[in-house]
């Protein structure tokens, strides 16, 4: 993949090392007053619902005397339209509603709903409502669409309200404090509805806008799963009950009726996969791919968390600032966090070292993994001549392609081991396994025909894995230990090899030819491992869990070797081999969720996860010897790619960082994906005191960053003449407070009012 271009006068100097000098007043500038509110309702789609806008009154109540514009009803496409009257008080909140009416209907957007399958259309029970607050209008027109996270928001900002609470303020650090506790990137009351049954919308869909869509539907199924089978109308109900009295927790130490971010994570991967299945959906879109490693690795740091207690999230304290006030409050979010921007002094050493041993470290991952590879291979392989041979012969080892593999039997459990070295691109491994294997293999009677001195094989089958695992693998740079782990899959294969021989009183020949072809399915191995780099001066190491799924592996070999004698003439003897082997995968799955840490004592907690699908390569060797000729040997692999056909990546990396000068812990959530042959794109979110920062990086030389309060700066980068120059502008409610050049030398932002920072 082809990086991601430096934006050294874009990213660097305003995300990471800016200092701004403010200049001028600081007036907050005005708006009028909006005509519509518009948007869109989904539990899933809801269609035909009525959707009407109420204030809040000062004791925390919806006046529903008092209709802010004429009701309305949703469409097709679960969309309204409301136009305001003058009712509405400028600057203040409004309660939008849809309730069920004689013949709303709602899409099933979970695996199930009540009789109904996913996509299916069925009638809304009555007294149904749905709710989301808006802290005030302003501009001409403003977005909110309705979910179940937006009626927790309304539920909170009414407690508040009765509690005291401005409306207004209270709705906007309401709607701010559940996007971060869900971790839902931008605002809550303005993301996009996405229609998860329908293949034009998902795949139209970006990863922001499909995560938050799954989670709102996940969060439903989640609490279907967590109460005593109610109806999915109370399930909404309870959900928003919960999170509204007291929050949610990471994960749970037991099973209540309760709803765990952890399982609210593992129901949007479980909807994630139904998702897939509709006809049309592109798996390895941009928004699939994405979502899908994004929430496997928000869902392994949930169930490494240490946070059991329910929490409702925080509130950032500009939650709510509008136009030209929240455009300088965002410029002061990056001053803020770029001057604190540098690491603890231990955590900054610690990245040191991680840099420093990275390309060791996963040089010889690979190799290592591999060997490990070969080791389970052998073990399978053992077992299944173990399998064959009589049972009065029992072999005690096997030999599977030079790996000895000692067996024992106990009590119908067949235990497996290695003790030997393998050589793994010119590295040596040391191998120690031990299996505990249940497998169950079914193979054909293979077909054995010789005609002329011609033998043919044909041989089919197929095998069921299952594993119970420990063991290591080691070269002299790295170790991985597997300190428990199962392993499950499917395997079948096909293979044919024909072989030759001839003799006579002079000298004599053989020759071989083979086509092989396997298939792999449904891999699930669940592993607690320990990757540990040796011998350097500061070791980094991890330990935790590791989980590795693939969908469907697809191997053929193509191969012929020969070779010939002499008895006359030893120098005659020759030998040539020859194969073709083609690897095509879909679904490989990858995820490690652990601590980090160094010798120093150094140490940093995080999650990875990591999707590849639509992967091909092809490997040829070549090898040859005569006493004329001596040896040669090649060996090349390529990948199967083209411009429009290619392997489809996608990595999404959490942790936490305590970064000097910033009162909570930085939460920084990276994530990129591959978009074509040579083009990429990412995204890097960080989350703190109920505070977001969101950079996002489509491709080209332009990259936003945005904020919780929904102001966002698109900044460009342009190169005429071997000259760089950089524009942008900083915009809230898709009006612009802000313009950024530099044209006079350095990085300047001019607001509407004449005031400006300069970036030095």
């Amino acid at each position: 993949m082809r990086q991601i271009p430096k934006f050294h006068k874009l990213v660097l100097p305003l995300a990471i090392s800016a200092a701004l000098v403010a200049c001028g007043s600081d007036n907050k500038g005005s708006s009028a007053a909006p005509t519509t509110v518009a948007g869109a309702s989904s539990k899933g789609i809801i269609i035909g619902g009525n959707v009407n806008a109420y204030p809040i009154t000062d004791t925390g109540m919806v006046d529903k005397d008092i209709s802010l514009a004429e009701p309305t009803t949703t469409a097709e496409d679960g969309s309204y339209s409301l136009t305001l009257n003058g009712n509405y008080v400028p600057g203040t909140a409004i309660y939008v509603e849809i309730t069920a009416v004689d013949g709303t209907l709602m899409r099933c957007d979970l695996a199930k709903c009540g009789e109904k399958n996913f996509g299916d259309d069925y009638i809304l029970a009555s007294g149904f409502a749905m709710s989301a607050t808006l802290p005030q209008a302003s501009g001409s027109s403003v977005a909110v669409n309705i979910t179940p996270l937006t009626d927790i928001a309304s539920k909170l900002t009414l407690q508040k309200v009765a509690a005291g609470a401005n409306p207004s303020a209270a709705a906007a650090g309401s709607n701010a404090q559940v996007a971060s506790r869900l971790g839902i990137t931008g605002g809550l009351i303005d993301q996009p509805i996405v229609d998860i049954t329908s293949a034009d919308a998902v795949n139209g869909a970006n990863q922001a806008a499909l995560e938050y869509n799954l989670k709102s539907a996940a969060a439903v199924s989640a609490a279907l799963k967590a109460s005593t089978a109610p109806s999915l109308e109370d399930a909404v109900a309870n959900f928003v009950t919960q999170f509204s009295n007291g929050g949610i927790a990471d994960r749970e130490e037991a099973n209540t009726d309760a709803v765990s971010i952890q399982e609210l994570l593992q129901e949007a991967l479980a909807l994630l996969e139904t998702v897939k299945t509709v006809e049309g959906v592109d798996e390895n879109s941009e928004g699939v791919s994405s979502s899908k490693t994004s929430l496997t690795t928000a869902e392994s740091t949930a169930q490494e968390s240490t946070n059991t207690s329910p929490t409702p999230g925080e509130v950032p304290a500009d939650a709510g600032s509008d136009g030209l006030v929240a455009s300088k409050a965002f410029v002061k979010q990056v001053r803020d966090l770029a001057g604190a921007g540098v690491m603890s002094t231990n955590q900054e050493a610690f990245a040191t070292q991680i840099d420093l041993a990275s390309e060791t470290v996963s040089a010889d991952s690979d190799i290592v993994a591999e060997a490990l590879g070969l080791g389970l291979h052998a073990i399978v392989g053992a077992y299944e001549l173990y399998q064959d041979a009589p049972d009065e012969d029992k072999p005690s080892s096997i030999d599977v392609n030079g790996i000895t593999v000692a067996i024992s039997e106990a009590a119908g459990t067949i235990t497996l081991s290695v003790d030997d070295n393998v050589t793994v691109a010119e590295t040596e491994v040391a191998l120690e396994l031990s299996a505990a294997d249940s497998s169950v293999i079914n193979e054909e009677e293979p077909v054995d025909n010789t005609v002329d001195g011609t033998r043919t094989v044909s041989e089919t089958g197929t095998a069921t894995a299952a594993l119970t695992v420990s063991g290591s693998a080691a070269s002299t740079a790295v170790s991985l230990t597997i300190n428990a782990g199962s392993f499950s899959g499917a395997l079948s294969y096909d293979s044919q090899w024909t072989e030759t021989e001839t003799q006579s009183e002079t000298g004599g020949g053989y020759s071989d030819t083979w086509d092989d072809e396997f298939t792999v399915t449904n891999i699930d191995a669940k592993l607690n491992i320990t990757l540990a780099q040796l011998n350097s001066d500061n070791n980094v190491g991890f330990t935790g869990n590791m989980a590795l799924k693939l969908g469907e592996l697809t191997g053929t070999e193509v191969g012929s070797y020969s070779n010939s004698y002499s008895f006359t003439d030893w120098q005659a003897n020759s030998n040539q081999e020859q194969y073709t082997e083609t690897v095509t995968f879909d679904g490989f799955e990858i995820s490690l969720s652990g601590e980090f840490s160094d010798d120093d004592g150094n140490a940093i907690n995080a999650s990875l996860a990591a999707n590849i699908d639509n992967y091909s390569e092809t490997c040829t060797q070549a090898s040859s010897y005569s006493f004329e000729n001596g040896g040669d040997y090649s060996y090349e692999c390529d990948l199967n790619e083209t411009e429009t056909d290619y392997a489809m990546v996608s990595l999404s990396i959490v942790f936490n960082l305590d970064i000097s000068g910033v009162d909570d812990d930085v939460k920084v959530e990276f994530n990129a994906s591959r978009t074509g042959l040579e083009t990429g794109q990412g995204s890097l979110k960080l989350n703190y005191g109920g505070k977001q920062l969101n950079l996002n990086y489509e491709g080209g030389n332009t990259a936003t960053l945005s904020n919780h309060n929904g102001v966002t700066m698109t900044l460009t980068e342009t190169e005429v003449d071997e000259e760089t120059s950089l524009s942008g502008d900083i915009k809230h409610g898709g009006t612009a407070f802000a313009t950024i050049s530099d044209d006079s030398g350095a990085v300047v932002i001019r607001y509407v009012d004449g005031s400006f920072e300069t970036v030095m």
